[in-house]
């Protein structure tokens, strides 16, 4: 299990890694409209006129800019990454049991932050848009149930 320690601190730095990526693509039809990365799900961003729907509106004027919002789940994802990407450092047994759980919330957030997306493109679009999640997104959910599985192992072994 010592090599196991080793590699505990790389699952958390490739998650944050994965915040760089894309996370989600906002499609229209079958057409990608835009993507998003995980850091722009955390500070949110201005939705641009695509070359698709034009840069006017009906009536010749400029379209308006939509945003995105800010999610907090996303950023409560990347604190939990970072948190445990600092604690795996540690090696005591009690510090990989907080370390276990802090991946089993990363995990969470993920998941309620697509539940939540999920159900905004839903209200917003009529069922006219959909969300399609990324690599980065699975990667980082993946990622953050190998870190609590390979914590859990390495509390029980010690």
């Amino acid at each position: 299990m010592g090599s196991l320690k080793k590699f505990s601190p790389g699952f958390y730095g490739v998650i944050i890694l994965c915040f760089f990526m894309p996370f989600v693509n906002l499609t229209c039809s079958g057409q990608k409209i835009m993507s998003l990365s995980g850091f722009q799900l955390i500070t949110g961003t201005e939705v641009k006129a695509n070359e698709m729907f034009g840069e006017l509106s009906e009536n010749n004027e400029p379209r308006e800019k939509n945003e995105v919002d800010p999610q907090p789940l996303a950023l409560f994802a990347l604190i939990s990454a970072v948190a445990g990407l600092g604690l795996s450092f540690i090696r005591k047994k009690i510090i990989t049991l907080i370390t276990a759980a802090i991946s089993v919330l990363g995990f969470i957030f993920l998941i309620l932050l697509k539940v939540i997306l999920d159900g905004d493109a839903k209200l917003s679009a009529q069922n006219v848009l959909t969300l399609d999640y990324q690599f980065g997104y699975w990667l980082a959910v993946l990622l953050f149930i190998g870190s609590a599985i390979i914590q859990w192992f390495i509390f029980k072994d010690e």
